[in-house]
């Protein structure tokens, strides 16, 4: 960018184009990040408690429980018996952990690993979409912040491609970069994929690119998914939230119930 408006003499109209471009994304990469820290804490909360009574509160109550002498429910053998395993042989459980992450670290940082997980990210039940139209804003964020700058498209498409986040998108961007060297034009590539490109978009692309306004469009193209991230976000959370509650309480609840069966059996005789 830097380059382009040395060479035309707008550099100060190109880092304002730059300086618009990292806030939108800005704002838009932190409104996802912060869409994720509720229910990451309510798992992290959940798993707590569930340590809490596996190691503390359930061994203190097996005693009690045991010196009964009554047949105990299947719920509640379960539970001692996980307890008991958690207890005895928490560092196979820590070790078995630390190898999976370390087998996942390194799985994602090869070329396999991360296309796989790209794609996985993308057919992601309910958050599929939304990563789905977030490497679409940023996607045409990019590619507009360049071609508005002065950016010749090849050049441009191949920095969007490297920097939109996604190996899945990152390929499409790459073959429509070594379709426009052959004369072609963007649009007739992105409509060979409608599933990560909607024809919605594909039409936008098209309309910029006879009407000679690529940027504007793909502008306008921006400040809609960008509504629509916004919005799907907040119709997520609405449903997380309590959705995560209800399974924190049947988490703790069966614990519970595991504890109280056996001394409302012994009530009842």
């Amino acid at each position: 960018m830097a380059k382009s408006g040395e060479a035309s003499g707008t550099l100060a109209k190109s880092l304002e184009y730059l300086a618009e471009h990292l806030q939108r994304e800005y704002e838009l990469t932190s409104r996802v990040k912060g869409a994720l820290v509720y229910p990451a804490f309510v798992v992290f909360v959940a798993f707590l408690v569930l340590f809490l009574m596996m190691f503390f509160v359930i061994p203190n109550m097996t005693k009690v429980l045991q010196d009964l002498g009554q047949q105990l429910p299947l719920l509640t053998r379960i539970v001692i018996s996980m307890a008991d395993f958690l207890r005895s042989k928490w560092w196979l459980f820590l070790l078995f952990l630390a190898l999976g992450g370390v087998f996942s670290f390194r799985y994602v940082k090869t070329k396999e690993g991360k296309r796989f997980l790209n794609s996985a990210f993308l057919k992601f039940p309910a958050l599929g979409p939304v990563f789905s139209m977030v490497y679409l804003a940023r996607f045409a964020e990019n590619l507009s912040t360049l071609v508005g700058g002065g950016i010749p498209i090849v050049q441009a498409l191949d920095i969007t491609g490297n920097v939109v986040g996604n190996t899945v998108y990152q390929r499409i961007v790459h073959e429509a970069r070594d379709e426009v060297k052959k004369g072609k034009n963007i649009s007739e590539v992105l409509q060979k994929y409608p599933t990560e490109f909607p024809p919605i978009f594909t039409q936008m692309v098209l309309v910029g690119e006879k009407s000679g306004t690529l940027d504007t469009s793909l502008l306008n193209i921006v400040g809609f998914y960008q509504k629509e991230v916004a919005r799907t976000v907040d119709s997520f959370l609405s449903l997380i939230e309590p959705l995560l509650i209800v399974v924190l309480g049947l988490m703790v609840g069966g614990l519970m119930a595991a504890v109280l069966l056996p001394l409302y059996q012994i009530s009842a005789l």
